[in-house]
């Protein structure tokens, strides 16, 4: 079986609210990223600036919101909806206002350090997120750690639970290590101070090439004038590793590492020139380090671009590396090429489109982390802005294919890549893949098959688009594939075809069960073609129970299964004609309905004068009640019924019968 997919190009579905066309994003300059939505400063508290930014998903709901530090303190917006954000509330500053603010999140608290005197660690419960239905809602602390009073920033390995707050008054200013396991009790675990103050940091649990570091803890720190490598597996014994730094430094601010977690990234915020133009600036310079080994690293030199602007912060996602670059906006970089010292701005976007003088002001932080693969990044004194990425396009990230041998899709390449490129797909088994290469940006159509050998299951799975050099591009997004639409059951224990004598309270039906099946479609008629329903339920089980007698007469049963591709075809019909005697309804001449079933009037025959009758349905309700005036034929109207069965009682009689 054959199951194709045509996919329109664009992210989840979601359509930019400014897609950059021939260089511009309305009045922003841009390439391959669109303008999804801006926030302005007075619409998230009123603060003079902002700082940073981050991104955090609620594992109950899965929506995505924003975090933004503000000088008063932190913002946190509903980007659920991109192109129409929420403003949810203000957590305020824990003592007084500051330009600086750092955010940085792990196992759904997230944690705020600032320059404010005194201000300490503050934890933040973002589930609280989820729960905002009137917002702006003015939030209060999780909880506070006080070890330190002012701080620069922070980061943290979520793998171990620990926080290193850099710039603090203790230690030199150097790590001060915060465990945060338990969230809300933060405790002091140690600190390192013998290379002084520490700007900004990266830490992790190493997986890096290193041998010698298998499974240690270990911190890259941005120490100014060196890239200082700590290593933190005894907390209370920090280690110095080596220490390294490059001709003409200027301020090792802060950096990233690559994918394969062997090449760092330093942004470095002085190295541009001075402040007052007297010199000669040098474009903005990002600078490359190789960390094959951890004690012998070496200083590759630095890519640099066409504009003077300050590099302030940078984060790695996949192969791209993504800067906030000041007034130059968000600039991203392909490392496809790291190897070689080598490394391609392929696009970006200007959110201070005036100029790109070497000053403190437009983008101070990006995120790029988010499942929806949108970019936030804050403007110092104008709000935030989302942005989409239009790199590498897939335009849906999830997949839910039933039966399906076969999944044809379109890729959408927009960025200056190093090309040809081939497709492979990783994490899901014996499949192949099946594409023409792509020798330039656009459109390529990647063929996935044989699926059905992979066997039922949700894969979570990488698209790899691969150079000629060895290396990959990888978008990645789920496969779920199911077995297919349930087949028709096969019906169990049939009744004798001609007659059933029962005077139990209830009739049990039965069919194999379909290991595709999530559940069933019982239906229960009075006519061949189903038009009549007696009983229509769902269940889980391949059985029904029926907990009344029904009335004598021809019946027919059938059942269909389920699951979440559809619904299977039904059973085949089967017929039983039904007699049953119960003490509680015997029938006598004092009460007679007919035509059983009925449809627009049902007579009712008997010696009825000034009797009550009493028409419920199967629950018990009571739908009509009325008392006759004379004996003999009364007609009743009963269009305004259900179709179902309801029980007549009139004195001590009851008759059961069926509404068409």
């Amino acid at each position: 079986m054959v199951f194709l997919i045509c996919i329109a190009l664009s992210s989840n579905n979601l359509q930019a609210q400014t897609p950059c066309t021939n260089g511009y994003a309305g009045t922003y300059p841009c390439s391959n990223m669109d303008l999804v939505a801006f926030v302005p400063l007075s619409e998230i508290g009123g603060g003079s600036n902002t700082s940073d930014i981050w991104g955090w998903v609620s594992p109950v709901t899965g929506k995505e919101y924003a975090l933004v530090g503000v000088n008063n303190g932190t913002a946190f917006l509903d980007i659920s909806v991109p192109t129409a954000p929420v403003y949810l509330g203000m957590l305020p500053t824990h003592t007084v206002n500051s330009l600086w603010r750092d955010i940085e999140t792990f196992n759904n608290y997230c944690f705020i350090v600032s320059e404010a005197n005194n201000h300490g660690l503050q934890v933040f419960d973002l589930m609280q997120l989820d729960n905002v239905t009137n917002p702006p809602v003015a939030f209060e602390e999780t909880e506070h750690y006080n070890g330190f009073g002012h701080c620069h920033t922070l980061n943290i390995d979520v793998q171990t639970g620990y926080c290193y707050c850099n710039g603090t008054n203790t230690y030199e200013g150097g790590l001060h290590i915060v465990d945060i396991n338990d969230p809300l009790n933060p405790t002091l675990a140690g600190g390192f101070s013998l290379d002084g103050y520490t700007h900004d940091c990266f830490a992790w649990s190493y997986d890096g090439p290193d041998p010698n570091f298998a499974g240690k803890q270990v911190v890259l720190a941005c120490n100014e004038d060196e890239l200082t490598i700590v290593d933190v597996t005894d907390k209370s014994d920090c280690q110095a590793v080596a220490s390294y730094s490059y001709d003409n430094v200027g301020y090792i601010h802060q950096g990233w590492i690559s994918k394969d977690k062997r090449y760092f990234f330093v942004d470095d915020e002085l190295d541009e020139g001075d402040l007052s133009n007297a010199g000669t600036p040098s474009g903005t310079r990002t600078h490359l380090f190789d960390l094959n080994s951890l004690t012998e690293g070496v200083y590759m030199g630095f890519y640099e671009s066409d504009s003077p602007s300050i590099d302030h912060n940078l984060y790695v996602l996949d192969q791209f590396i993504y800067e906030s670059n000041y007034r130059s906006g968000v600039r991203v970089l392909d490392a496809v090429h790291i190897a070689d010292g080598t490394l391609s701005e392929v696009g970006f976007f200007d959110l201070y489109p005036a100029n790109d003088f070497i000053q403190y002001s437009g983008t101070w932080s990006n995120y790029p982390y988010l499942p929806s693969r949108l970019n936030l990044a804050t403007h110092m004194y104008e709000g935030f802005y989302i942005i989409k990425p239009t790199l590498i396009n897939l335009s849906q990230y999830s997949f839910d294919l039933c039966g399906a041998d076969q999944l044809v899709m379109q890729v959408e390449v927009n960025a200056d890549l190093a090309f040809p490129l081939t497709f492979a797909i990783e994490g899901i088994p014996n499949v192949s893949v099946s594409a023409d290469p792509l020798t330039a940006p656009g459109l390529a159509t990647v063929t996935i098959s044989d699926l059905l050998a992979a066997g039922p299951g949700m894969y979570q799975v990488n698209l790899a688009l691969q150079t000629t050099f060895g290396q990959q591009y990888e978008v990645p997004f789920t496969i779920t594939l199911s077995n297919g639409a349930p087949v028709a059951p096969v019906l169990l224990n049939l009744p004798d075809n001609s007659l059933v004598s029962n005077t139990a309270t209830s009739i049990v039906f039965e069919w194999v069960a379909d290991e595709n099946a999530t559940s069933y479609i019982f239906e229960l008629a009075t006519d061949a073609a189903f038009t009549t329903i007696v009983e229509a339920q769902n269940t889980t089980l391949n059985t029904f129970l029926i907990n009344y007698n029904l009335p004598d007469g021809v019946y027919y049963w059938r059942v269909k299964a389920i699951n979440e591709c559809g619904s299977g075809q039904w059973s085949t019909a089967f017929q039983f004609n039904l007699t049953i005697v119960s003490v509680n309804e015997i029938p006598t001449t004092n009460l007679k309905v007919y035509p059983n079933p009925a449809n627009e009037t049902l007579y009712i025959h008997g010696s009825l004068a000034g009797t009550t009758i009493v028409i419920n349905d199967m629950s018990g309700r009571m739908v009509k009640s009325f008392v006759t005036n004379n004996s003999g034929i009364y007609s009743l109207d009963i269009s305004d019924l259900e179709t179902g069965m309801y029980i007549m009682h009139a004195n001590a009689d009851a008759v059961r019968w069926v509404k068409k």
